[in-house]
């Protein structure tokens, strides 16, 4: 995600915190802040809200999520990273994100518990490897450890009688069906699940806490995120998707990513990019419902893909426009 070496914010919205004390204090920091690191932030408190927001809506999502950022948390210092970045919380959050959405999509199994161990592990080799990969194009890692590790995990469970929990394939994706007809708590349950769904929850209650730990994180991020799940709801509703898929979230929790990094991190914040922000969030919607067309037949789950193949794009186009500047 952000690392100290490849981010710094244009302008200082978030209270500065001091370095946390060595021992319990310091480790407890850094795992609250691998949760707040689901939406780019490293605010203590943005993380505290968003794991307890993780816990109201599945404590066994949230206990696998904090297994996950504790394993990845003790590999990177088994292996000597830089403590500034696990600081921060960037070591420990593919390895949260992984044990959540392990427990998802195949249960709460002891097998799960393993996997959600091995994967914490791979998750800090992949960060390390990507982020040498992606530098000379000064490309932020983001989420792909997560979707990586994830990704080939959920692709070879079924090979494995002991962790598959049973059933087939994913299904397709709904199709469109034309003359759906909305209601109002779709739409506003949409608008929070797209926050929710930033750490695999579809329930609208988690999005609400989570928003106000954007917010409590600095008031540009919270406003970023609300404008880019309301973009995301508005276009879904226009182009008709299933209401079903609208009101969990499915269509929109990419876009509220794109909004936070384009928005607030990456770009220089001017209406420029605030333009150019509201495009990436668009092609954003757009992209999810195609890679949830690509991933399907294979049993494939879209993760973040969207949002981090937006975020590449929309960053390696930006120097190429001068109106637009990169401040990471």
């Amino acid at each position: 995600m952000l690392t100290p070496d490849t981010w710094k914010p244009a302008e200082a919205d978030t209270p500065t915190e001091a370095p946390a004390r060595s021992g319990p204090v310091r480790l407890t920091a850094q795992l609250v802040r691998s949760f707040g690191q689901f939406s780019l932030l490293t605010n203590v408190w943005t993380g505290v809200l968003f794991m307890l927001a993780l816990f109201v809506g599945s404590w066994q999502a949230g206990l696998l999520g904090l297994v996950g950022a504790a394993v990845s948390t003790a590999t990177a210092y088994a292996m000597g990273v830089d403590r500034r970045t696990i600081d921060l919380g960037t070591q420990g959050f593919s390895g949260c994100l992984t044990g959540i959405a392990l427990y998802i999509f195949l249960g709460p199994h002891p097998s799960t518990y393993a996997l959600t161990i091995g994967g914490a592990v791979v998750c800090v080799l992949a960060y390390s490897a990507l982020t040498a990969i992606l530098s000379p194009w000064r490309l932020p890692v983001l989420t792909s450890p997560f979707c990586v590790v994830v990704g080939v995990a959920l692709t070879a469970a079924p090979a494995f009688t002991r962790v598959w929990p049973g059933g087939g394939a994913a299904a397709l994706p709904i199709a469109a069906v034309p003359g759906v007809k909305y209601t109002w708590t779709d739409l506003w349950h949409g608008f929070f699940a797209n926050i929710s769904q930033v750490g695999l929850s579809a329930h609208w209650y988690v999005g609400a806490i989570m928003l106000v730990g954007l917010f409590v994180g600095g008031v540009r991020h919270g406003l970023a995120a609300a404008l880019g799940s309301a973009v995301a709801v508005l276009l879904s509703w226009a182009l008709g998707v299933p209401p079903a898929a609208l009101a969990t979230g499915v269509y929109g929790y990419n876009a509220v990513l794109v909004a936070i990094a384009l928005g607030t991190l990456f770009l220089a914040r001017t209406t420029a990019t605030a333009l150019y922000t509201l495009v990436a969030v668009a092609v954003t919607t757009v992209l999810t419902a195609a890679l949830n067309s690509f991933f399907a037949p294979f049993g494939g789950r879209t993760l973040s893909w969207p949002f981090i193949i937006t975020a590449w794009l929309f960053l390696a186009a930006a120097p190429s426009f001068p109106r637009l500047r990169r401040t990471a």
